[in-house]
């Protein structure tokens, strides 16, 4: 197969990675919402700290060394904003519905459309604006942005986590604008170390010991958590970590059907348009980068 054949079957698997990654990230909000016992910081200090354990697995089944000894402050803007992003997140599930709250997040695909230019080194290029943009116009629909009645304190903390979500992405984009430069092990262990982190502070605030299937929530979440995050940063070396992000909008749909299924939120004629045009740009996207 020739360079450009290869290259084009690359950034498919990427997108694919990242749907794939949506739904697995969908997994794990569901699991973090059916804790309402345990608060933000001990969800996402639990998060972190089991997925630390797999970690080493992980890297013996990658078989490349963690660390690379190189970039060391980058990953740790990349740990420290993911963490912070992830426990602004579970914050805000505390006081907004799965799919609004998810809707918020993904607003990082448009704060990376401000900041990366002046962080990143390569263009996603001009044919891929038009999915890029129908994935766009659909979240705004399910957001309903001309009438969003979910706007309270807690979606400060939704926006707050795209914001630290956005940073985070760009950070992965420098750090894979190198192929090879660093395995997905190393990225994923500083994003776990800093959710830990992150959840430690706030654990002198307030610590509820899980009780009987409160465990099994929280092995579901971290299991879940980790096969995202390594699922995740397969897909952003394969693909622009812009197009990544613009992905990343199928998960708003994916957290709204969760929503219907497990807490009877309801769906309106929004969601399934908007969602629609989610998914409709999405394999557009994949059409135009076979």
């Amino acid at each position: 197969m020739n360079g450009t054949g290869t290259k084009g079957r690359a950034v498919t698997l990427g997108i694919a990675a990242a749907i794939a990654a949506s739904l697995l990230f969908t997994g794990m909000d569901v699991c973090a919402k059916a804790l309402p016992r345990l608060g933000a910081g001990e969800i996402t200090f639990l998060r972190g700290a089991i997925g630390l354990l797999f970690l080493p697995f992980i890297a013996r089944r990658e078989g490349r060394p963690v660390f690379s000894g190189r970039d060391t402050a980058l990953l740790h803007v990349r740990g420290l904003t993911g963490g912070l992003g992830i426990l602004l997140f579970f914050f805000s599930l505390q006081g907004l519905k799965l799919g609004d709250a998810e809707i918020l997040t993904e607003l990082s695909a448009f704060f990376m459309c401000l900041l990366a230019p002046f962080f990143l080194r390569n263009n996603p290029g001009r044919s891929v604006m038009v999915p890029l943009g129908i994935i766009a116009a659909g979240a705004a629909v399910v957001l309903q942005v001309w009438n969003f009645d979910s706007f309270n304190g807690y979606a400060l903390f939704g926006l707050g986590s795209a914001l630290s979500s956005a940073l985070a992405y760009i950070a992965i984009g420098r750090l894979t604008e190198e192929p090879g430069r660093h395995s997905g092990t190393e990225l994923v262990f500083y994003f776990q170390l800093y959710s830990m982190l992150c959840g430690a502070v706030l654990l002198p605030f307030g610590f509820v010991v899980p009780e009987g299937a409160e465990w099994l929530w929280i092995l579901g979440l971290s299991v879940t958590a980790i096969a995202a995050q390594m699922v995740f940063t397969w897909g952003c070396q394969h693909v622009h970590s812009l197009i990544i992000s613009f992905v990343m909008y199928t998960a708003i749909l994916f957290h709204i059907l969760a929503g219907w299924l497990f807490w009877g939120e309801v769906l309106t004629v929004y969601s399934w348009a908007g969602g629609a045009a989610i998914v409709g740009g999405s394999a557009l996207l994949l059409w135009h980068t076979r």
